[in-house]
Formats: structure tokens, sequence, C-alpha cells
């Protein structure tokens, strides 16, 4: 049986959803397969979550640490922290990342586990790190050719008369958003030239940069899925999300448990629903992606317009409501992340990794004086 050790929480303003996702990847594991292990990361230390309150939401709200213990990560283990001057460990053979945001989905717990020789789930370190970027995302998809809206980045040097100079330029319609963050947490649509400094200034609370974009009207949202398996990118159906206001925010994706939020009437032509799916597959493969990934897009209704928003590469519950139609649930999907998380990880253990050469052998006797000159 292997052991998976679920990651979940992180110190991030998504560590909530992160919880939530990590509750329902646990509960859908089959368990005649694998014995899941809750690791729920908090004030940048890793927990192992009591397996019999694991699935417990209330001990995540409270954090009672009567329920956990402090493990560190080795070669392949969670090892609990020093007791008695006695260490015990826990084998684990994958993890299974359901963190969203901050350090936990940018690269930097990819980067972690990598040293530490575990397979994980999700996208690499580096292509990670540029789609937690969203500026960076709007670079890449331009390189290869999708369509993505008019956009800028600003920091804290940013003056309000630029600011001004700025919303013209952007046809006085803009969103505001941290350009790091995610469940459209921070984000402010402005057609005031008095409201958007503000609206910077509230990005800028939660990421060192602000991403300005020109707003897209007539708008209607959609989201699409692709997960790696069997050498073959599966797509999902493209979904309509739930909104109440002009833009999707975090109440809309999360909060909305009383029938305020309603999915828009649209028709949605084959063509723009193959257009889609074209371009969720087109990103996950030239970016290189892996695991499950979900892809949301902007439409201008009366321009017929479709444009690329984010790309989500740890998304919420695992996007596993989008693979419903074709088939596959939660427990499948969990299933297929660890399979070919295995498998890419015995990949990339077949790649040669260290050149062994005559350098230091040869250099022993040099002075480090001499060694300075090496390089030069």
């Amino acid at each position: 049986m292997l052991k998976v050790a679920v990651f979940f929480g992180g110190d991030s303003v998504e560590s909530d959803i992160s919880v939530i996702t990590g509750i329902g990847a646990m509960s859908a594991l089959d368990v005649s397969k694998y014995q899941a292990l809750a690791v729920y990361v908090r004030d940048n230390k890793f927990w192992v979550v009591d397996s019999q309150k694991a699935l417990s939401v209330g001990i995540y709200t409270k954090f009672n640490k009567a329920y956990f213990k402090q493990v560190y990560i080795d070669n392949k283990k969670l090892v609990f922290a020093k007791s008695k001057f006695k260490e015990k460990s826990i084998d684990i053979d994958i993890a299974l990342l359901c963190t969203h945001g901050g350090n936990c989905e940018n690269g930097g717990l990819q980067g972690l586990l990598e040293l530490y020789d575990i397979p994980y789930t999700s996208t690499d370190i580096a292509r990670s790190a540029i789609c937690m970027d969203k500026a960076l995302a709007h670079t890449y998809l331009t390189k290869i050719g999708v369509n993505n809206v008019k956009y800028m980045l600003v920091d804290d040097k940013i003056t309000e008369d630029e600011v001004v100079e700025i919303f013209n330029e952007f046809n006085n319609s803009v969103v505001v958003k941290p350009n790091s963050l995610g469940s459209s947490v921070g984000v402010q649509a402005v057609t005031d030239s008095k409201q958007i400094y503000k609206a910077i200034q509230n990005a800028l609370r939660y990421d060192r940069f602000a991403l300005l974009e020109e707003k897209v009207d007539n708008l209607i949202e959609f989201n699409s899925g692709a997960v790696y398996c069997d050498n073959e990118i599966l797509l999902s159906e493209v979904d309509i999300p739930l909104r109440s206001k002009e833009i999707l925010d975090f109440d809309d994706k999360y909060l909305m448990f009383e029938g305020k939020a309603k999915q828009e009437k649209f028709e949605m032509t084959a063509s723009l629903k193959n257009k889609i799916l074209d371009t969720t597959k087109k990103v996950y493969k030239e970016l290189g992606l892996f695991g499950v990934v979900r892809v949301d897009y902007l439409y201008d209704r009366e321009k017929e317009e479709l444009y690329l928003n984010e790309i989500n590469t740890i998304p919420g519950s695992m996007a596993y409501y989008l693979f419903a139609s074709i088939g596959i649930d939660l427990t499948d999907l969990t299933d297929i992340l660890i399979m070919e998380g295995l498998k890419r990880y015995k990949e990339n253990k077949a790649l040669i990794k260290k050149f062994d050469s005559s350098l230091l052998t040869l250099s022993e006797n040099s002075s480090p004086k001499l060694l300075q000159k090496f390089h030069k």
C-alpha cells in the first residue's frame, strides 16, 4: 500500500480553501491502494495530523496542537521533531499537493520536495512559478500566440498622477489585482479615476506588485480543466462559474451557499467550446504543465472575443467537478495524479544528474588564489 502525504493549508490567503481541498482529497483516496498522511502547513512548519481528526474542519480553525505533531521533511520521510534525543520518521511514497497560493503553489514546496527526492503530483518548480506570477504568465501566453488582455505591472512607487495617465491608456476601465494571488482575493473592477489609486494600494497589501488589466465588457467567464494521463492530455467539460457581481470574486467562488450567485444563461456554440478546449490543451502542452490544471477565460459576448485570464496549477477541489462529464470523479482523479506523479519521478530519476570530472583532483593542490583565477 502506497503512503500518500497529502499537503494542504499553507501561509497564504487561500489557506482555508486548501484545507477543504485537502480534506476532500483524503476522503476520496482509494483505501485499498493508499494510506493517507495528512500534512498541514502552518506558520512555515509542517504538522502531521491525528488520523482520527484529519477530516474534521474544526481542528484547523482553532489549531489545537494536541491533534498535531510537528515534522520536517527528509529523504522520502516525514521526521518527527526530536523528543528526548530520539527521532521517529514515516516513509512516504508521494506527496499529493492540495496547497493553493503562496510558497506552496509557486514552486517553493515543489523545490523542497525535489531536494529531498520525493515525488509529487503538480506542475514542476519553474512552470509553477510562471503560472503563479500573472504578469509572467501573460508574457508566456503572448509568446505562444494565446490571446490575453492588455496589462501593466506596477509597484508601490507609482504616483497618483501616473495612475491617472495609465487609467486613460486602458480606456478608463480597469481590473486591479495582486499579481501573484489566486481565489480572486484583492480583485477590484474600477471605472472611476479616483478609485484606481486606492484599488492599487489595496492590491499591494497582498503582493509586492499590482497587475492592471483592461476590463472585458459584456463579460461571461469560462473554466476548463486538463490532466495528463496515459501519455495524453484529458480535457474536461467547459463550465460557466457562478457569480453575483460584475466580476467573479472570492465570495462567489466559495461563500455563496444561499443561491445569490447564479450561472448565467448562455448558448455556447460548438466553435467557441472547441476554441476553449483547444487553447487549454495548447497551453498545457506548450508550457509543459503537469497534474490537474484549471484554465480560466474571459469572453466579450458582443465582440465575440476570448481571452485567457489565469492558469491554476493546483486548483480548488482539484477541479474534479469539471471532469464529471467524462466519467472521472475525485477518486479517479487522485488515482491519476498519484500514478502519473510516480511515473514522472521514475523518468526524471533516469536522467543524468551528475558529471564526474577530474577538475577537483587536478585542483586539490592548488592555492585558493590560483583557484580564484579559474573562472577568468
